[in-house]
């Protein structure tokens, strides 16, 4: 099943958007609404956020500060951020891409270009993404791009953290390679010593929870790869 194009909307509760909000049609996409840094935190950490959009003045931390600290939290599969504000000065929209948004919104906004901007994201996001095909399975999994260190799948780019990544990256450029618990501590850490812990499990581990449980194929005595 195809998943949705999720956007979160970061407003106050006097914002002055909320009507555009509660007017875009959301045929293609599903719109979520937070008040508060609490439960933007709680949101895009327990759901799949693929537009996140911040009121500059938002709560008691402003979106430049919110944006800096996702682009800053390597656990986070991140999100395009576009921030919005009535403001136009130009160091205003300078400071808020320096902090790593794809986008600044000055509003008032007419509904129809609040939709046609998503649209643009949602489209791009879809447009953008190579993807690694099994020609055998007929099936699109997902391209290692090592150049921006993100996994790209056909559901929006993954940010891994460094050793998981590099692990990722290794069984992905050695398809029918089953790799060990050795070969991974050897290549990837350096030393021998880590294969005799639980450390490349734990790693394991979290690399299904955010690429999915069927990601990576365990072969029972001998090692892991990934189930391409």
């Amino acid at each position: 099943m195809e998943q949705s194009f999720n956007i979160l909307f970061c407003v106050n509760k006097n914002s002055s958007i909320l009507d555009n909000i509660l007017s875009l049609k959301k045929t293609d996409y599903s719109v979520f609404i937070v008040y508060t840094e609490h439960d933007l935190n709680l949101f895009i950490n327990e759901n799949r956020v693929h537009l996140v959009i911040i009121e500059l003045d938002f709560e008691m931390k402003d979106a430049i500060s919110l944006t800096n600290e996702i682009r800053s939290n390597t656990e986070l599969i991140q999100p395009n951020i576009v921030i919005f504000s009535d403001k136009q000065d130009d160091y205003i929209q300078i400071t808020v891409f320096n902090s790593g948004a794809d986008d600044f919104i000055t509003t008032p906004i007419k509904t129809n270009l609040l939709e046609a901007r998503i649209n643009a994201f949602r489209k791009r996001s879809q447009d953008e993404l190579p993807y690694f095909t099994n020609k055998k399975k007929g099936k699109k999994d997902f391209f290692v791009d090592r150049d921006r260190y993100l996994v790209v799948t056909e559901n929006g780019n993954i940010s891994l953290p460094r050793k998981e990544f590099e692990m990722v990256d290794l069984m992905f450029q050695n398809p029918t390679k089953i790799f060990t618990r050795n070969d991974f501590a050897k290549i990837i850490w350096n030393s021998s010593e880590v294969a005799n812990s639980r450390t490349i499990d734990i790693h394991i581990r979290n690399i299904r929870k955010i690429l999915g449980n069927e990601s990576v194929r365990t072969s029972k005595g001998i090692g892991y790869s990934l189930n391409l």
